[in-house]
């Protein structure tokens, strides 16, 4: 029997958190020009991790019909999702066969492909679907798409690729159809990091790898807009997820080789029901609710052996959150923002369960320590790329070192 310790083993190398929506309801369906059904989709992702082999989860968990798969392919690809190297190109099975329909509701992991992947790399997944009219699973975070008509896996190119996105009052969203993880086989020691939350942390990765620390993969599971203690509400519920208590064993526990998670999630908890395109559908979170919710986290992560890090909430002093066209849905006051710095000061007290704390003041203004440095911010709340290198580097390398 191989030792666990010397022996390769699966690692989530990318991940994204799924949410129920159609491809109709985004109109990336409509973007084709025609009424179809059989589409190909290829998407680039970045991985965080290599190995010798790779495999993927495609979902359907929030289908009401299974969704057929065709064909798949993966291959090194370029960062716009529409060109492959073809001597890269490999066919991904599922139990032996190139095709596979996912139940309602289900998931369905493919069989090990083998492709030498790098951490750093860009990994290309084609996917032929018949009926992807009926898709209700997409990711909207951290990948690139084309559709294309009929059976593009093995294209070189994709000549008439139609761009995957979706743009809405709040916000602009890459989509993502089915795939939800890629998994590389990679050496002994090789780990994960989960980072859990949402618009505040969708592009934050620590750089670990220019500064040595070559085993660990981080990856992602954000959804803009999620709740901590709660599911979405109003127009765009669906696309703001379900809450995080409820998602954390999908999108966090199950991933490959995850030993360790960050939490930066509950701003939406704090914020959402103040707003006035909100009220009647939300009521204020109290402090027993919030650090009920931080606590079940914590006890699943232990549970299985996994630890966890809270993350401060940051400040958001400036932020009015203009949607649909109707004006500041909010505005800052120190009665809305005194459960975030309650809040805060529970992280860093023994009575919190969480393996660490990372404290992020410093991105707050010293000048007005109630708002985030203006070059780190957007609209207040989201994060420039300037914001993202900050956050970034303010979690310490040594917690990724077991």
């Amino acid at each position: 029997m191989d030792d666990p310790k010397t022996a390769a083993r699966w690692v989530s190398a990318w991940s994204t958190s799924p949410i129920d929506a159609s491809l109709s309801e985004s109109g990336v369906l409509d973007r084709l020009g025609v009424a179809v059904t059989d589409v190909s989709a290829r998407t680039a992702v970045q991985l965080t991790a290599g190995g010798t082999h790779v495999r993927l989860t495609l979902s359907n968990i929030f289908g009401v019909l299974p969704l057929h798969v065709a064909a798949c392919t993966i291959a090194i690809g370029a960062d716009d999702a529409r060109g492959i190297d073809p001597a890269t190109l490999r066919t991904v099975t599922f139990g032996g066969q190139t095709h596979v329909r996912i139940g309602a509701g289900e998931s369905c992991t493919s069989d090990a492909a083998a492709l030498p992947v790098a951490a750093g790399q860009t990994l290309a997944v084609t996917v032929f679907y018949r009926g992807i009219n009926a898709m209700r699973t997409i990711g909207l975070i951290g990948g690139c798409s084309h559709a294309e008509l009929g059976n593009c896996t093995r294209r070189t190119l994709l000549h008439m690729a139609v761009p995957m996105q979706h743009t809405a009052d709040s916000g602009a969203y890459e989509v993502i159809p089915a795939l939800t993880e890629i998994d590389v086989l990679a050496t002994a020691g090789t780990h994960a990091c989960v980072i859990f939350g949402d618009s505040t942390v969708a592009n934050e990765l620590p750089r670990l790898r220019a500064d040595g620390i070559e085993n660990v993969s981080v990856t992602q599971a954000a959804i803009k807009g999620d709740r901590l203690v709660a599911d979405g509400v109003g127009r765009a519920a669906k696309l703001l997820g379900g809450a995080g208590v409820k998602r954390f064993a999908r999108d966090v526990l199950a991933q490959a080789g995850a030993d360790m998670v960050l939490v930066k999630l509950g701003a939406n908890d704090l914020i959402h029901p103040h707003c006035q395109s909100k009220q009647g559908l939300l009521t204020p979170v109290t402090f027993a609710q919030m650090t009920a919710g931080y606590r079940a986290l914590a006890d699943m992560a232990h549970a299985q052996g996994m630890r966890i890090w809270f993350c401060e909430l940051t400040p958001w002093k400036g932020y009015t959150r203009n949607l649909f066209g109707r004006g500041d849905d909010i505005q800052w006051s120190p009665e809305y923002d005194a459960l975030r710095l309650e809040l805060n000061a529970w992280f860093q007290g023994a009575d919190c369960p969480a393996d660490g704390y990372i404290p992020l003041d410093a991105l707050a203004d010293p000048n007005n320590p109630d708002a985030l440095v203006p070059a780190y911010t957007t609209d207040g709340v989201h994060h420039t790329p300037a914001g993202q290198r900050a956050l970034a580097a303010l979690i310490p390398e040594d917690i990724f070192v077991t």
